[in-house]
This record gives structure tokens, sequence and C-alpha cells, in this order.
């Protein structure tokens, strides 16, 4: 079984842990068992919120014919409030020097697009929000192939109803790609569509474009976002864009944002993103970091109150395994 293979089509797939344990081999099929313990206290207007989180992965691979394997994942992540634990991937597949094909619970084709400047730890990807057939959505038949410098995924999404029995979206789709030189230059250019003008669910699209270069210790990228919405005969603009940059000294890594994002229907336009952010995190081991991140929100706190104009402090501990 070709493990590089798999390991690219499915890293491209999901995120899963650099120190994920191999708990299986028999040289055919594998599995392992991965995910993260983040202990995350946030500070807003003097309060403390505990946004503590665990996430536990599953992973199994398998050589099924000559050249062609099938996979598996699951992820589920669970939050000190327990209300707002969820499953976070379930799929299945198969894979080939062509690419890995799978069904389930996974992500649209344009996260890899907003992962060219959401690096925080914790904060920043304010303006890069994803309609919901590019995010991790259910009900998604996916695509992903690496060919060279280039990465294509595609995914399409049938009608999709939540636990309540209640349109999400009524179908869509995602098409994304990023090229990565050898001299530090990456690209990417994402589009989605989804649904219809219903009550529940609006009609809308979005491209999203995203460019970084790295260098030794530093890294820098900027991604821009333009779409629309359509619901009960009224359209909204919906654009944005985002700034990062990245410096890394030793083992510590040094990362900042800058979102911007507004919504125009009409001739009413207002900003629902506006946030500079900093973080440092330092990487004690492969395993254990710690970092603390700062927003500044510039929202104007006349126009969207004082709740959604205030800034936040994040201090958190992080233990991958």
């Amino acid at each position: 079984m070709n493990k590089k293979l798999i390991a690219l089509a499915v890293a491209a797939v999901a995120s899963t842990s650099v120190s994920a344990a191999e708990i299986f081999n028999d040289g055919n099929s594998s599995m392992a068992i991965g995910g993260r313990a983040e202990a995350r206290a946030a500070i807003k207007d003097g309060d403390m919120t505990d946004n503590s989180r665990v996430r536990i992965n599953v992973l199994g691979t398998t050589q099924i014919a000559e050249g062609a394997y099938g996979v598996g994942f699951f992820e589920r992540e669970f939050k000190s409030n327990e209300s707002k634990d969820e499953n976070r991937y379930i799929y299945a597949g198969i894979g080939t020097e062509y690419g890995l094909v799978t069904y389930g619970l996974n992500d649209g084709a344009l996260g890899m697009i907003t992962d060219f400047t959401d690096i925080m730890s914790y904060h920043g990807a304010n303006a890069s929000t994803k309609i919901a057939v590019a995010d991790r959505i259910d009900n998604n038949f996916g695509y992903v192939g690496e060919f060279g410098g280039l990465t294509v995924k595609a995914n399409y999404i049938g009608e999709t109803n939540d636990l309540d029995g209640n349109l999400v979206v009524d179908g869509g789709y995602s098409l994304g790609a990023v090229y990565a030189m050898e001299n530090g230059l990456a690209m990417g250019l994402g589009y989605a569509d989804q649904g219809k003008d219903t009550v529940t669910s609006a009609e809308s699209n979005q491209i999203q474009a995203a460019i970084s270069y790295s260098i030794n210790n530093i890294y820098v990228a900027a991604l821009y976002k333009d779409g629309e919405e359509k619901q009960a005969g009224s359209k909204t603009d919906l654009t944005g864009y985002e700034l990062a940059a990245a410096y890394k000294m030793g083992n510590t890594k040094f990362t900042t944002t800058y979102n911007n994002a507004e919504e125009k229907t009409a001739s009413d336009k207002s900003e629902t993103a506006d946030f500079i952010a900093i973080d440092a995190t330092h990487y004690f081991n492969d395993n254990f970091r710690a970092y603390t991140s700062y927003n500044f929100n510039l929202l104007d706190a006349d126009k969207v109150g004082k709740e959604k104009a205030e800034d936040e402090l994040v201090f958190g501990l992080r233990y991958d395994f």
C-alpha cells in the first residue's frame, strides 16, 4: 500500500494530528488514533469564559486493490459547554494515484483557500466566512487530488437538513485549486454556489482568492472574498478581505491578521468585521504548546452594540496526541 499517497490524500481532506498513534498495522490495513486537549480562557469586558475543548479522531486505511485504497475517518469535539459538542468529520472513501473520492461529513472546497490567512492559534478568519456548501457539511460527495504543486478539490452537496428536520441548504457545490511553487509563492482560487430562494435557505454564491509567500521564518498572505445572497426578493452583497503575517523565532511563533468584511443591501451598507489580532505561541515540543491571543475590535459600538465591539484576550494550553 502506498502510505505516502494515503497520507497526502487524507491530509488534504481533514487535519489529523501529526503525533497520532498507530495502534494497528498488518501491512495491508492500519488504524491510528489522534486528537488534542486544549484549555482556553477567554476574557472579554472583565469576564472570563471557559472555551476549552477536546478533539478525538480515528483514521483507518486499507489497500483494496493494486494501486487503490479505502479510507475512513471520524472526529468528534467535546467542549466545556456540553451543548456545543459536535461530530466534525464522519466519512469514508476510495483513493488512487488520481485522487480521493469520499462521502459523508467532510470539508468543502474553500477550506484550503481560507487556510492561507487562518493561521492564528485562536483569533482571525472573521472575514473569510464560507457559505454552507463550501464549509464542513454532511451529505457531501467530495474529491481531492494532488498533482505536483497543484491541489484540486471539489464537492457536491445534496439537500441537507438539521437534526430537527429544518432545511440547512438546498443543494450546491464548491470548487477550488491551490498551486504552490518551489520558491515559496502559493496561489489559491475557489467558487461555491448553493440553494434556492426559500425562507430557510437563501440562494448564495461566493468566490475567494488568496496568495501567500514564505521565506525562511517569515510568512505573509492575503485573501479576498466576494459573494451575494438572495432571499425573499432581496439581494445582499457580501465582501471581505484578510491580511496575515507570521514570524518564527526559535520555538516561538508570532502571528497577526487584519480582517474586514461588509454587507450591502440596496443602499444600506454596514461593516460586519473589522479586527486586528495578534498572538504568540510557544512550542515546547511537537505535542505541547502555550499561547496568548488578543483581538482588537475596531467595530463602532454605536452601530453594532457594545457587546459586539468588545476586545478579547485569550490564554491557551494545547496538548496534541
